[in-house]
């Protein structure tokens, strides 16, 4: 079988991150990643004897028109289509319109959107025949080469203007079993970390999270339970990455690299024992580091840190169900600068229930502790999280406009805040945390070479244009 992995084209030009529960717009302080699920499940099909090809048509500015170009010229048995939330119309519309330039091609969507609400997204196209729900490479696999729909666990399909929705999916328990994303069906050049002008790769360590934070989707694509790659297989797979592909920049991809104390541990010292001269960024919740842990990590390569902050005020975070506390978020920031990691901030705005004085809170703490970056975002009620089932009964959607829903924007309402309240209040955290003289020689000092110069310039002035 021909198979075509998509990343569609941005959505009315903008270009989104699309990656398990991660959804949200590029720009001054994000970049576009590498598509993990894609090339994952690429690799899964290329390995079972599959003909493959991927085409990001974000990072590769391909234009639909482009991409029907490019689709008949290799004339694929199917396609399977990245979504996300923001993107969902747009994304529903290339699929319309692949469907309608070769009508004997299949099309199949993946992603927590349609994973989600399945329904609802049939009814956006009318032309899609499947819905991989959840964790895709396994389901991916048994779609392409079986005869029949009703058999296959995990899918949601339509047959004769009817939707089925067949049973779960187990997880994959060995995600060693899985092959090496397959890299080189992309140009690894056109993804860069901000303040880097070095490519970088996701690298899976873990899947699941037994959490239940409030406003996470998370559990819908990889599930509660908490499954991991050997330490062995990731240093393996840095090994293939560096030798093969070309890259020794990675982002640690997990909902939090440190779920596991141990496995976190051994990851970074098989890391260190086989030298692999790398570096990587990775997630963690506040309460999951210490010491030794984060000493490892800084040997291993590791040069910064991201921290599920959430919110300066208990109660919220006690609403969220983070299951944190702000005097962990205080001790976490000193360990891992003392460690000499770069530390970064991941924020919320307009959570239900927040007022006014706990905005301000939040933004204090995050000054106050000096973290070296802030990622300052409205609350979004994901489909699929425990938020957005809360926010339809309540009627705390301001709009089931989906392009809104990239956490740049918010679209939740309550008595206490109204989402243009809290746009504003967003745009100022980061005019006040950025713009402080410490904090731009903080980031000056950062910059390594003179193409990150260049780059530099480019983010702030996207940051200039964002905040204003």
């Amino acid at each position: 079988m021909n198979v075509l992995l998509i990343n569609p084209p941005a959505y009315l030009g903008v270009a989104q991150v699309r990656e398990g529960r991660c959804m949200q717009r590029a720009g001054a302080w994000t970049s576009v990643w590498p598509p993990l699920s894609l090339a994952l499940t690429a690799a899964v099909l290329r390995r079972a004897g599959h003909r493959v090809k991927l085409h990001d048509c974000i990072v590769e500015k391909i234009s639909r028109p482009r991409l029907l170009q490019l689709a008949k010229e290799f004339n694929p048995d199917w396609c399977l289509f990245n979504s996300a939330t923001p993107s969902i119309a747009g994304d529903m519309e290339t699929v319309d319109a692949l469907a309608q330039a070769l009508p004997r091609c299949r099309t199949a969507a993946l992603g927590i959107h349609p994973t989600a609400l399945p329904e609802e997204t049939f009814g956006l196209s009318k032309n899609l025949e499947v819905i991989i729900k959840g964790e895709p490479e396994q389901a991916a696999l048994e779609l392409i080469s079986a005869e029949k729909l009703d058999g296959i666990s995990g899918i949601s399909y339509r047959r004769n203007g009817e939707v089925f929705h067949n049973s779960p999916r187990a997880a994959i328990e060995d995600l060693d079993s899985l092959p090496y994303p397959a890299w080189d069906l992309i140009d690894k050049d056109l993804y860069k970390l901000p303040l880097s002008d070095r490519p970088f790769l996701l690298l899976a360590t873990n899947r699941g999270c037994p959490f239940s934070c409030r406003f996470c989707a998370d559990h819908v694509y990889y599930g509660k339970k908490l499954r991991k790659f050997s330490p062995r297989r990731i240093a393996d797979e840095i090994e293939y990455d560096i030798n093969d592909i070309g890259v020794k920049q990675f982002l640690f991809w997990a909902e939090s690299f440190t779920l596991d104390r141990g496995h976190a541990l051994a990851t970074a010292r098989e890391i260190i024992n086989r030298k692999l001269d790398i570096g990587w960024v990775c997630n963690s919740r506040v309460d999951q580091v210490d010491p030794e842990m984060l000493n490892n990590f800084k040997q291993a390569g590791c040069w910064m840190i991201g921290f599920g902050v959430e919110s300066g005020s208990q109660r919220m975070l006690d609403l969220m169900a983070k299951g944190t506390t702000i005097q962990q978020t205080r001790n976490v920031v000193n360990l891992a600068q003392k460690a000499g990691l770069k530390v970064t901030a991941h924020v919320m705005f307009g959570y239900p229930g927040e007022t006014g004085e706990e905005l301000r809170a939040t933004l204090d703490l995050v000054k106050e502790l000096n973290f070296d970056f802030a990622q300052f975002y409205s609350a979004v009620p994901f489909p699929g999280s425990e938020l957005y089932w809360q926010a339809q009964k309540e009627g705390w959607l301001a709009s089931r406009d989906w392009r809104l829903y990239e956490q740049n924007y918010c679209v939740i309402k309550t008595s206490e805040l109204d989402p243009p309240e809290v746009e504003a209040f967003r745009s100022r955290a980061f005019r006040e945390f950025y713009l402080r003289p410490g904090q731009v020689l903080k980031i000056i000092r950062s910059l390594k070479t003179g193409t990150a110069w260049k780059q530099e310039f480019r983010a702030l002035w996207q940051f200039r244009n964002w905040v204003k």
